[in-house]
């Protein structure tokens, strides 16, 4: 018996639900009034807090009193970092209208039998356990350089028999013999809702990237497929031209809406290249002047989560360059001797049009690939023994 196969809807499930975490219903699902109003309280509430505690941020760096040693240096670089690269992916998100444009597109193509879903292999494409981990060490990674502090502080309660009342961001300054506990309490709370707003619209945006990506993967890979699968006659000519005049269409139906997610991550996807390697710089080199700790253990997971979520992106946009010209591939090795003349001349169409790769694209500047992923490692590695150097 055949395992059940998976639903257009399935696959949306999990972006969806991990964008529910601050608040954020992307495609509007229908919901209760009481939870639509929980949600967008609590959306507002993460909003309010980001825009409280970067505005605290530039107010610290402007008055430039308490940034005043090489490790707090390293650590306003990567809250200042992240931030642009969280407030990138975010606004890029904003553009609900043209998300979900794209993903009704998708919704249409996607097979509807459970004889057409074999065929398509969509289990194959559905989210793996191991990519649903990573995104859950990330957020749990995330989660700890925030909570890290009070953990800190209630070891410090029962070692050193005093409340060190530490927090996650050096912006709020907190003195226990001027300030009340509740004030503590408030600090935490803004640089918890804070860290979600950041962390979920950083992993959440490239969640959804991906989704759409590994979507239209499936449909080249069922033109491969299609393709290899098909035998042309020339007794059956108007059934085969049929069958090259429906992959035509779906070849362009496919650049097109590849078209569409580029323009829609594009931007935040060539400063999300910047940033992130300037992110992982100065995690890095923080996390080496302040050596085995809590904090540093966390950060070293954040590094390593980090470097996965840049791969995921350019293993996929890797995909789907191989995919688009190994259509051509898939069109010469096919057995078309037996077909007319006419069918021979369709196949032409398809060669030709696979010449051009469909890539994912930063903007049109830089390509996604895995060829870009190594690009960027060397580069980060390369600035990280720099600043190592200098500090030295």
């Amino acid at each position: 018996m055949e395992p059940v196969q998976y639903s257009y809807e399935d696959f949306a499930r999990f972006p969806t639900m991990v964008f529910w975490l601050m608040g954020y219903d992307m495609l509007g699902t229908p919901k209760t009034r009481s939870r639509r109003i929980l949600f967008r309280v609590f959306r507002f509430l993460c909003l309010a807090s980001h825009s409280i505690c970067v505005g605290f941020m530039i107010f610290r760096m402007v008055e430039a009193k308490t940034i005043d040693n090489v490790p707090l240096i390293m650590r306003y670089s990567t809250l200042v970092t992240y931030v642009i690269n969280s407030d990138t992916k975010y606004a890029t998100t904003l553009q609900r209208v043209a998300i979900q444009t794209l993903n009704s597109k998708l919704a249409r193509l996607y097979p509807k039998t459970t004889p057409d879903r074999l065929y398509h292999r969509v289990n194959d494409h559905y989210w793996s356990k191991s990519f649903i981990y990573l995104v859950i060490i990330y957020i749990g990674s995330s989660i700890m350089v925030v909570i890290g502090p009070i953990i800190t502080s209630i070891i410090s309660y029962y070692t050193n028999h005093g409340f060190a009342y530490m927090h996650c961001y050096p912006y709020f300054i907190f003195d226990p013999e001027k300030h009340s506990v509740w004030i503590y309490l408030g600090i935490y709370a803004l640089e918890w809702l804070h860290s979600t707003q950041m962390v979920i619209s950083n992993i959440g945006a490239d969640i959804w990237l991906i989704y759409f990506q590994e979507q239209i993967n499936l449909h080249f890979r069922n033109i491969i497929q299609s393709l290899e699968d098909h035998t042309p006659s020339v007794e059956n000519d108007h059934e085969d031209r049929q069958f090259l005049a429906r992959i035509v269409d779906k070849q362009v139906y496919l650049v097109s809406m590849q078209n569409d997610l580029n323009d829609i991550f594009g931007g935040s996807l060539l400063l999300s290249l910047l940033t992130t390697a300037s992110v992982l710089c100065t995690v890095a080199v923080y996390t080496l002047l302040q050596g085995v700790s809590l904090e540093g253990c966390t950060y070293v997971i954040f590094i390593g989560t980090s470097v996965m979520q840049v791969y995921l992106v350019c293993y996929y946009g890797q995909q789907v360059l191989d995919l688009s010209a190994e259509v051509a591939h898939a069109v010469y090795n096919h057995d078309f001797h037996n077909a007319s003349i006419a069918y021979k001349k369709y196949l032409l169409i398809i060669i030709i049009r696979a010449q051009q790769p469909v890539e994912l694209s930063a903007m049109g500047y830089l390509p996604i690939s895995l060829d870009t992923f190594k690009q960027l490692m060397s580069f980060t590695y390369r600035v990280i023994t720099m600043l190592r150097q200098m500090i030295q």
